[in-house]
């Protein structure tokens, strides 16, 4: 009879345990979603952006999943889950790397070999004998930017000979942004003066978008495919990822587009639904640096498939090998705190770490300059995806950093 009795406590006891478990978790959830909507309100209530799109995963679900704000200030279009932001640098790790770490897969892409024997344009450069490992984890001395846009006027302020048009034709080709197209060879003008730049003294760690605007050259070169085909075969197709895509307005109408800025100097026009870098676009808006769109719901099945080692969904796109290959510090004994490709955790000593305090060092992610950004933690196993259009109206929009959204947001799911 005792036994019983006891077996029976025993049952009595694990049944509220587990009811306090459940009740504790659903206390901790509802305490997150809390924290995360006076996070993300505040900073459209203090004008860091109109619009927003937060996904939180972690305990192997999609916590959080949630729109905030509107398009514009003007509070006429509410952002939906379905809608699509500019993902700006973004791109390098939603696009560039991943078909880098495939390619690295299939046809033994050596990320110590020089970059000339990939892509064979740079042969006759300064930059022919540096290796993608250094390149990737930007380490190569690449100046970190060429402000194209500003190189297609003449001191009138008109547009310089066979740059940019108002009227599409044969010599102009394609879009820029609305009624603007871009001369059919400018794009060779671009990787010119990439070609001719000199490089930075010393071995510091200097972000450079520039190789990304060969990425297309290399795939095509080694796989046949174009950048987009590329992507679609390998990843965004057999994911079922309808809401990622370049040249939004090929698929999407202008409603289910945020815009980014109201550009006085460039295109002197609303930005919406064309890329907002300005060098992506005078490429036709397909680049390795900038040019991808997307949602929330469509960047989960990505970061979810690198937090699991390359596995969604019981198949495997990359191996783990590939993967800690390109997430980890590419040079530990350094200074230099990036993987290939990723971002990754400023070094421990550092106070006020990026991107977080509490993060991992295992973390790795990207920043998008449009208000983007994406971050994978594999030792607390979630990740996050914060989307905004900062930029609006104007780039000089600084409250997304000033009021330390992004660190916050990390460290509420940390804590979670």
């Amino acid at each position: 009879m005792k036994i019983y009795l006891f077996h029976f406590f025993l049952i009595i006891l694990l049944i509220h345990k587990i009811s306090f478990s459940q009740q504790f978790k659903g206390s901790n959830i509802n305490n997150l979603k809390h924290k995360v909507d006076s996070l993300i309100n505040f900073g459209i209530k203090n004008k860091a952006y109109p619009g927003a799109q937060v996904l939180i995963f972690k305990r192997d679900s999609i916590q959080i999943n949630k729109s905030y704000g509107y398009h514009t200030f003007d509070s006429i279009t509410p952002v939906t889950n379905n809608h699509l932001f500019d993902l700006a640098s973004l791109t390098k790790i939603l696009a560039s790397t991943m078909t880098l770490m495939k390619l690295h897969e299939l046809y033994d892409l050596d990320l110590n070999d020089p970059v000339s024997k990939w892509i064979p344009s740079l042969k006759r450069s300064n930059k022919k004998k540096h290796s993608l490992k250094k390149i990737l984890s930007h380490n190569a001395g690449w100046i970190p930017y060429i402000s194209h846009q500003n190189l297609v006027f003449n001191k009138n302020g008109n547009f310089r000979h066979n740059t940019l048009s108002f009227n599409k034709s044969i010599r102009f080709p394609d879009l820029v942004s609305d009624s603007l197209f871009v001369h059919r060879r400018y794009q060779k003008k671009i990787f010119k003066r990439i070609k001719k730049t000199e490089l930075l003294e010393g071995d510091e760690m200097v972000y450079s978008g520039m190789f990304y605007f060969f990425i297309p050259e290399l795939v095509k070169r080694l796989s046949g495919k174009s950048l987009v085909e590329f992507l679609n075969y390998y990843f965004y197709k057999p994911m079922n990822l309808e809401r990622i895509s370049y040249l939004p307005l090929k698929k999407f109408s202008k409603k289910e587009l945020v815009p980014t800025e109201r550009d006085s100097l460039f295109r002197k026009q609303l930005v919406h639904g064309w890329v907002h870098d300005e060098a992506a676009s005078l490429m036709g808006g397909i680049s390795g640096n900038a040019g991808l769109f997307a949602n929330a719901e469509s960047i989960a099945p990505l970061l979810q498939m690198l937090l699991q080692k390359g596995s969604y969904n019981g198949k495997q796109y990359l191996t783990s090998k590939t993967i800690n290959t390109f997430v980890q510090r590419t040079f530990p004994k350094s200074s230099n705190p990036r993987g290939l490709g990723f971002d990754k955790p400023s070094l421990e000593d550092e106070q006020n770490r990026y991107p977080s305090n509490l993060v991992s060092n295992e973390t790795f992610g990207h920043t998008g300059f449009t208000g983007t950004m994406t971050w994978v933690d594999p030792i607390n196993n979630f990740f996050v995806i914060l989307l905004t259009n900062r930029v609006y109206p104007n780039r000089n929009q600084k409250g997304l950093y000033t009021l330390n959204i992004r660190p916050q947001l990390l460290d509420y799911v940390v804590k979670y």
